[in-house]
């Protein structure tokens, strides 16, 4: 499992896709497989901290981008 830092677009946040949350993400989760989840700082299963994950992942697209309501 790799872990990366989000940077949102100036015009839209993404939200944690873990089921019924609502937070922001603060996480982009990229297991073995290529599969990725966007999480919050919550239900992520990262041990480190945020400020020290690299904030892009080089060749993978964000999916279940949703506009802050």
């Amino acid at each position: 499992m790799e872990y990366f830092c989000l940077d949102h677009p100036s015009d839209q946040l993404i939200l944690c896709s873990c089921s019924g949350c609502k937070n922001i993400a603060d996480y982009l989760e990229v297991n073995d497989h290529g599969n990725q989840e966007f999480v919050c700082a919550f239900h992520t299963s990262s041990e480190r901290h945020a400020s020290v994950l690299p904030t892009a992942v080089p060749g993978i697209k964000t999916r279940e981008s949703r506009a802050a309501a």
